[in-house]
């Protein structure tokens, strides 16, 4: 959990399962985080066109665009190259996600999964964030509230 006054670290779950999503933003939003969600990965794309998450939650396998692929465009993206991702899947360990996990930053949970090894596994990938030093905030026009 944050400190107090410290900021929340931001989490995207993207997953097409409307339970599981609501459950994992209900128990990462009272662990602490700040969490956005997307029932696909078009619209985890979206979501991050306006805000970047400090660690990215997908499934691998959803409708529109795969979790597979959603890492791979966070890759490409300068401004999400280096968010941390943890791939979702009952799917069995393969090349599709070996090739994923080869880009760096990638890490696998095999559902079903236990909600305290995933918090533990998050609050360990934001903390090699915060081992990066301090996020940058740039500030254009506009009131600071």
């Amino acid at each position: 959990m944050p400190i107090l006054g410290e900021p929340r670290p931001r989490v995207l779950v993207a997953e097409d399962d409307d339970s599981l999503r609501r459950l994992l933003e209900l128990r990462l939003d009272s662990h602490g985080f700040d969490v956005r969600s997307a029932a696909d990965g078009v619209l985890a794309l979206e979501v991050m066109d306006d805000w970047t998450p400090d660690v990215a939650v997908l499934d691998v396998m959803m409708p529109r665009l795969s979790g597979l692929s959603v890492c791979r465009e966070l890759r490409a993206r300068d401004v999400t190259s280096a968010v941390p991702v943890l791939l979702l899947t009952a799917r069995h360990f393969d090349e599709d996600i070996q090739d994923v996990m080869s880009l760096g930053g990638v890490e696998y949970m095999a559902k079903p999964f236990d909600f305290s090894q995933l918090e533990e596994t998050l609050t360990l990938l934001c903390g090699r964030l915060s081992n990066a030093g301090p996020r940058t905030v740039s500030l254009s026009e506009g009131t600071l509230r």
